[in-house]
Order: structure tokens, then sequence, then C-alpha cells
């Protein structure tokens, strides 16, 4: 996103950039949650509930914002009800979502909402919306005891720190001149040490914890190489494209098979693999096409504007 938002979309291109990133999302979500709701069971009780409580199950089903928050909600006889700890209850309102995953892309909207305002503003600006990010992490942990699920991975402003991380291999990997590319580097590294230490606070486990902070850690600072060695592998992009199908529609594939055995589990992965194969092919490059049209005639417009400008005010 910060390659995108630095190199391709101009300032003054807010909304163009979210209906755009938006248009990437849903049209596949959006087909993947209709055939959910056909085929998935585990959402039936929520028509037990009141008004209120369906009209939101509903509306965030479709527009995907607000599904981060069914790990706050539970549901109590015939209406949701919040709590701080709705993880601990068995009627939490995540686990009647037909497309479980899906809170994820909540976050990510949440992210392409606020990363114009901040990614464009260079590395010591992504540097310190880390720091702030981390450090919230660590107040909700210390201040409030709120260090375990949803709090540790599905409360937004405490998630941004790991948005943000990426941005800063942007940076690195695009700096002019040797000295700024090592200022950039060296940023990296030491923004590391708090991200990887606000989240080893977060419910330490022991040994596998330490395992994917450390992988984690070597995937942050290996993006910008590993970027420059696969960015012109046409096999590579494909699968990048497919990521976000695949991901989306695993779970309607399980709905369908209900794998119970290593075998079965593995040939849904493979109808999963098929299906988000017909997704790219058939509905996310037909919108994609689109969505590039439209930049490229905000783009044109854009240039006559300028040039427009730039003759008026030699004249």
């Amino acid at each position: 996103m910060a390659l995108v938002l630095n190199e391709k979309y101009p300032p003054g291109s807010y909304w163009l950039f979210i209906s755009n990133r938006v248009l990437r999302l849903w049209p596949t979500y959006l087909m993947v949650l209709v055939a959910s709701f056909g085929v998935a069971r585990n959402w039936w009780p929520i028509a037990s509930l009141d008004f209120i409580s369906i009209a939101y199950f509903l509306v965030s089903q479709i527009f995907v914002v607000g599904q981060e928050s069914y790990f706050f909600l539970f549901a109590d006889h015939d209406a949701l009800r919040f709590s701080l700890h709705a993880a601990d209850t068995p009627t939490i309102l995540f686990k009647f979502s037909p497309v479980p995953q899906a809170w994820t892309l909540a976050l990510e909207i949440y992210f392409y909402l606020v990363a114009p305002f901040i990614v464009r503003r260079g590395p010591l600006v992504v540097g310190a919306a880390i720091v702030a990010s981390i450090l919230l992490r660590l107040t909700l942990l210390w201040g409030f005891d709120f260090g375990r699920d949803p709090w540790t991975c599905r409360f937004f402003p405490s998630e941004l720190a790991l948005f943000l991380a990426g941005s800063l291999g942007y940076y690195a990997s695009a700096s002019r001149g040797e000295a700024e590319r090592k200022r950039a580097n060296a940023g990296r590294l030491l923004l590391i040490i708090p991200l990887l230490a606000g989240l080893a606070c977060s419910e330490w486990n022991g040994i596998s914890r330490l395992m994917s902070l450390t992988i984690l850690g070597a995937v942050i600072i290996g993006i910008p190489r590993l970027f420059e060695l696969t960015r012109n592998i046409a096999w590579d992009r494909y699968l990048g494209e497919l990521s976000y199908p695949l991901y989306i529609c695993h779970f309607l594939v399980g709905w369908i098979t209900l794998p119970e055995t290593v075998a079965s589990a593995y040939g849904s992965l493979a109808l999963s693999l098929v299906v988000s194969m017909a997704f790219y092919r058939w509905v996310e490059c037909p919108i994609d096409h689109w969505r590039q049209s439209r930049f490229e005639r905000t783009r044109q417009a854009t240039n006559r504007a300028l040039l427009l400008k730039a003759v008026s005010s030699s004249t």
C-alpha cells in the first residue's frame, strides 16, 4: 500500500483509492457470502434474536465493516450483548458468521481509510505511528489487563503497527541514495525491537510464541529484498492474485465438503484452489480491468488540469 500510494495514486485521489480497494475485496466476498448463507448452518440461531441484533448482523455481513466487533458481542437470550472479554462466552457472535475469516477484511478496510494520511508522510511519521500503536497495546495490557483475545489481534488501533511495518520496508527499498537507504534500514531494524516486544507481551505461550515472533521479524527484515527478487516473476504474481480468493472461499468449500480426514482436507484444499482460480478469472479480472480504466481516466484528467494550470500561469 505504501508503494501504491506513493507511486501510483497522486494527492487528491483519496476516494478513488478507497473505492478501488473496496472493489478489490467486496465483489468476490459478496458472492462467497451469498453461497455461504446457503450452505452453512451456523448462522441460523441469529434468526431468534431481536430486530436490531439481526439488522446489525446482516448489515455487517454485507458491508464487512464491523465484523471485528463479533469478538466483543455475544448472544444472550434474544439480543446481542457487549463484553470486554466475549471470547470467554460460548455464544460469541463470531461463531455465527458464515464467512468466519472476513473479520480480517474489516481491519484491512480500516487501514485503507487511514493509510493515505500516514504512509505518504515518510518513514519518521510511519515510525511514530508504529510506536504509538505499540504503546497502546502495552497500555491495554499493563493498565487494563487486556492481554488476550480479542485485544491481542482484533483491535485495530493496536494492530496498526503490523500494517505499517511493511511501509517501512517500502521506504527501505525505495530510498534515493545510499545514505537515505541506510537510515531507512536502521529505522526499520530499530522499530522491529519494540514491535516484537509488544507482541511478545501479549498472551505469551512459550516456545511456539518465540518461534512465531522470530519468523515475523525475519519477514519484516526480508520484505524489501524478497520484493526485489520476485516482483517480475509471472507465476509468483499469479499466485499472489490467487491469495485473496483462496483465502475468502476456503471456508465455503469446507462448509460444502465437511472434511473429516487428512485426505479429504487436502481434497478441500485442491477444490478451494480451483474455486479461487475461477473467481479470479471470471470475477476479479473483469472488475480489475474496470478499476484500472477508472484510474487511467482520473490520471488523464489530473494531467490535463495540471497542464491547463501551468499554461494559465505562464500567460
